[in-house]
């Protein structure tokens, strides 16, 4: 009972304004709420760049997420893939992958030798996902669990509070 719309479109005070391109009239849905589920898309520069990148064109990276074919190049979270079985574009690894980011940058430019060992980022199984829905609303799951509520964004809320604390103060390289 659900209908797809494949359009672009636009939310408006009267709903949902469809453009079906090619001279059509913009069609009005009428809708109380409309969700967007976009996904993510590699953008065409990354294939351009001369790196080696996946059929989709994401830029495909190590355990240390250092560029496949570029290895002095490193990349994590919407730009990059790995050819690990579970590993999705997602804020969660982007965050977590980080610290493996870091210290593999900071042996880069510590001229540490190629060969070397590196750090490597190892996907969890599962993640926690939060999503804000709407105004104090928000989606929780986990693996096969899932919630939502006010609570949740609470929840959320606190969390995300937390990390920004954590990482106000970058902590500056030395030059």
């Amino acid at each position: 009972g659900i209908a797809l719309h494949l359009a672009r479109a636009e939310g408006t005070a009267a709903g949902l304004v469809l453009d079906h391109g090619a001279g059509d009239a913009p069609a009005t849905l009428p809708a109380d709420c409309v969700i967007a589920a976009t996904g993510a898309r590699a953008l065409p520069w990354l294939r351009e760049s001369g790196l080696a990148c996946d059929a989709d064109g994401w830029v495909a990276v190590d355990a240390g997420h250092r560029s496949v074919s570029h290895p002095f190049i490193h990349a994590a979270g919407d730009v990059c893939t790995r050819a690990t079985p579970g590993f999705t574009r997602s804020g969660v690894h982007a965050v977590h992958a980080g610290p493996v980011l870091a210290a593999n940058l900071l042996a880069a430019v510590d001229g540490v030798a190629e060969g070397e060992p590196r750090r490597s980022y190892l996907p969890r199984t599962r993640s926690l996902y939060l999503i804000a829905t709407g105004p104090r609303h928000a989606i929780a799951s986990w693996g096969r669990w899932s919630a939502e509520g006010r609570w949740v964004w609470h929840w959320k809320d606190y969390l995300d509070r937390g990390f920004i604390a954590r990482h106000r103060c970058a902590a500056i390289l030395p030059v």
